[in-house]
């Protein structure tokens, strides 16, 4: 049997008022969470509120209405990001939980800061974060490791498990997927996207808006907008520049297109003839 949810929402306030005993005249914190498609990222400011008592309540925006009235780990889904229209910026904090794809991400911020809602940063209570530089609206999961000297740019997040080496440079709205090792002095541009268990090789630069596919090895600078896919990694979709917004929106717009389906279909088979490639290499060293 599972145990009861340390911080329910409706019954947050009147638990938190005996326990911490909140003064008459004192404004209630609130933590407006935006976007319900992820439990971890409730369960991470549940464990955050437990350690610290940072918010006196704890809520769930959505824009989907059917999602509305609904709880995650005992914490409701009241409304749309609308919501925040009401929110005191004095006593209110926001956390962005939109991590599918960084360029959703990037949007979901955007609308979010039209509220003038102040972001909060998450990091779990137990990743040790001494010497690493971040900037706001960041989201930090349990068992993620920064080493010195890391610097991670506002809006991005990292999942748990994922490793992000010495020296390291992030830009704003990155995704690390859990699993994926950044490693020493690697820098990403605005919006990349790391897959689960990829492994960036220390020196490298990953060019803004550009996607490193799951379990792949990038061992050469990656272009900003391109694919990368494979071990090694190999270019999957060219991304031809550092794109601009238009640009970028309109490459996620086509993604069911048949031009953008023949393309796909020919950067894989490009990919599977060169990892066979590699593999008949690889195998000749070793007879």
């Amino acid at each position: 049997m599972g145990s009861t949810p340390p911080f329910p929402h409706t019954p947050i306030f009147s638990k938190l008022q005996g326990r911490v005993g909140v003064r008459e005249g004192r404004k209630m914190t609130t933590l407006y969470l935006c976007g319900a498609g992820n439990p971890e990222g409730v369960r991470l400011a549940l464990n955050i509120n437990r350690s610290q008592s940072r918010w006196d309540r704890i809520i769930v925006l959505d824009d989907d209405p059917a999602k509305h009235g609904q709880l995650i780990l005992g914490v409701e889904i009241a409304g749309p990001f609308t919501a925040l229209d009401e929110a005191d910026p004095a006593s209110a904090e926001v956390s962005n939980m939109v991590a599918r794809t960084t360029r959703g991400r990037q949007s979901a911020r955007r609308k979010i800061q039209e509220y003038g809602v102040p972001f909060a940063t998450l990091i779990d209570p137990g990743v040790d974060i001494t010497w690493v530089e971040f900037g706001k609206d960041i989201t930090v999961y349990r068992n993620a490791s920064f080493l010195a000297n890391a610097v991670v740019d506002e809006g991005s997040v990292i999942f748990g498990g994922a490793i992000v080496g010495h020296g390291c440079r992030l830009g704003c709205c990155c995704i690390v997927a859990p699993g994926a090792v950044i490693n020493a002095r690697v820098e990403l541009g605005d919006g990349v996207y790391v897959g689960t268990n990829a492994s960036i090789l220390p020196d490298l630069k990953v060019g803004p808006w550009a996607t490193i596919g799951a379990n792949s090895a990038v061992v050469q600078d990656v272009p900003a907008g391109a694919t990368v896919m494979g071990v090694p990694a190999q270019l999957l979709i060219p991304g031809g520049g550092d794109l601009g917004e238009e640009t970028s929106d309109n490459l996620v717009g086509q993604r069911g297109s048949q031009k953008q389906t023949e393309i796909r279909s020919e950067a894989l088979t490009r990919l599977r003839l060169a990892q066979e490639k590699y593999i008949k290499t690889y195998r000749s060293t070793k007879t």
